[in-house]
């Protein structure tokens, strides 16, 4: 079996689903958990999305279709996990980061009085305030987050000149956001404004 082409491998999956399943494991799980690592820097998190992707694969198995390299197919599919799991991290960071400021304000009354509202606020119009080219770049990573590598290739531009980009775009949102709030208090927000 472990000289089997992906093609074969699918048409094995419909008529020995489990010995097929544990063969494609094998066989993908080390790249997969790699490209998770890479993108999320957390071992933990980077083996439950692969593990997810697995599932879905499983789940999906009658409906496999044959194909030269399974890989781009399982990559679409834990590039989607990722996603899902940075939308999840967003609201939970917001959640962490509300109550850290709720915090902050019931023992230092001299922080100025930001709701998160008001933060949001000053974060548009700092990123309004990029450079055209600077702020698509930046909003591609931060909102869409999309990889310098992959940034360039959208763009046509060199890997270096959007990271060099993305530096200075962090540069000039935390200067302009640390210039309306208590600096004690711009270590809650750098998350928000740090171009990942």
């Amino acid at each position: 079996m472990h000289d089997m082409t992906d093609k074969e491998l699918v048409t094995l999956v419909h008529s020995q689903p489990v010995e097929a399943f544990r063969f494609l494991y094998d066989k993908y799980w080390d790249p997969l958990f790699s490209m998770a690592l890479k993108r999320l820097q957390d071992a933990e998190e980077a083996r439950d999305v692969v593990q997810e992707v697995f599932v879905t694969i499983w789940d999906q198995r009658l409906q496999l279709q044959p194909r030269e390299s399974l890989l781009p197919y399982l990559q679409v599919i834990l590039r989607n996990r990722i996603l899902n799991l940075y939308a999840r991290n967003e609201v939970k960071l917001r959640y962490i980061l509300e109550t850290q400021w709720q915090a902050a304000f019931a023992h230092n009354n001299t922080a100025q009085q930001l709701t998160l509202k008001e933060l949001e606020r000053i974060i548009h119009t700092a990123i309004a305030g990029l450079p055209p080219r600077m702020q698509e770049i930046f909003l591609l990573n931060r909102e869409e987050h999309m990889s310098p590598a992959e940034i360039a290739a959208h763009l046509s531009l060199s890997v270096q000149t959007v990271k060099n980009q993305l530096h200075r775009a962090t540069e000039k949102m935390k200067a302009e956001v640390s210039a309306h709030i208590d600096p004690t208090l711009l270590v809650l927000v750098l998350p928000l404004i740090t171009a990942g």
